[in-house]
């Protein structure tokens, strides 16, 4: 008895946020790390502008007088960092949350009885190799069963 197997759905997400609770944690995530390591780097760079400003205070005056105009722009472009870390964060997370959202679609449609599904992920997608080993097994499956009617 030949097998026939359903072609490859070709889809397309429309949504960034598929997984919403799943993806929030882990952009948190990352932007928490990012955040973390601005901390440290301004904590140590404040620290050693202090260190020298205490050994050479005619030096670094310069820098001390013109400290407003250069703290706005820093938290100006500290703020677009913020953003683009964040647009970042969320593209990883929907790499991530897509390929969870459709091992859950094709294990409800499993669950349901309907052993000929199959995961299909998205070229670049994160667990392709879950997905070779799911579908593998689902054949494996689908064949033992097919075999015992």
């Amino acid at each position: 008895m030949e097998e026939t197997k359903k072609p490859a759905v070709k889809f397309k997400r429309r949504t960034i946020f598929i997984k919403k609770k799943l993806q929030l944690r882990y952009m948190a995530l990352i932007i928490l790390s990012v955040l973390s390591g601005l901390l440290i780097i301004a904590y140590e760079l404040t620290f050693t502008l202090n260190e020298l400003f205490d050994k050479y205070p005619v030096l670094l005056q310069p820098v001390y007088d013109h400290f407003p105009a250069l703290a706005y722009s820093f938290i100006y472009k500290l703020l677009i960092y913020v953003i683009f870390v964040v647009l970042i964060s969320a593209i990883l997370s929907h790499r991530m949350a897509g390929p969870v959202y459709r091992f859950e679609q094709t294990c409800k449609a499993v669950a349901k009885g309907d052993f000929s599904q199959r995961v299909h992920l998205r070229q670049g997608d994160q667990l392709t190799e879950l997905q070779d080993e799911f579908n593998k097994m689902m054949d494996r499956v689908e064949a033992e069963i097919n075999n015992k009617k």
